[in-house]
């Protein structure tokens, strides 16, 4: 699990347009600490967690998903894929994911839904 909460810390640090060692004044802490934290070498508290989750101004539980419901990527890897590329995204663009998803389930033959 941590090396799932280390990927998504560096992806929301890319996104966020840090470095490591930024983040580590951001955090108080050290580079090589950010660096095995992002590498799942390391393991970090809960209270860790929420400063990562303010320092990148991403909802905790985006940083923690794989925590929360680990079940959904061992069951379908095509809603794994799914929620990996919009959990980070800001509410109005997965309202309109969400929206053109709907437009798009409503095209598919009711046939074509069945498993």
């Amino acid at each position: 699990m941590e090396k799932n909460f280390g990927t998504r810390v560096r992806q929301a640090r890319h996104k966020a347009g840090l470095t490591q060692a930024a983040l580590a004044e951001k955090l108080n802490l050290d580079e090589t600490t950010i660096s095995r934290i992002e590498n799942g070498s390391q393991a970090t508290s809960f209270a860790t967690m929420l400063n990562f989750s303010e320092a990148l101004d991403v909802k905790f539980d985006y940083l923690i998903c794989d925590y929360l419901d680990d079940s959904i990527h061992s069951k379908d890897p095509i809603n794994a894929e799914i929620l990996d590329m919009i959990t980070p995204l800001p509410d109005n663009y997965k309202r309109l994911i969400r929206d053109n998803i709907r437009q798009l389930l409503e095209k598919i033959p009711p046939e074509m839904g069945e498993k």
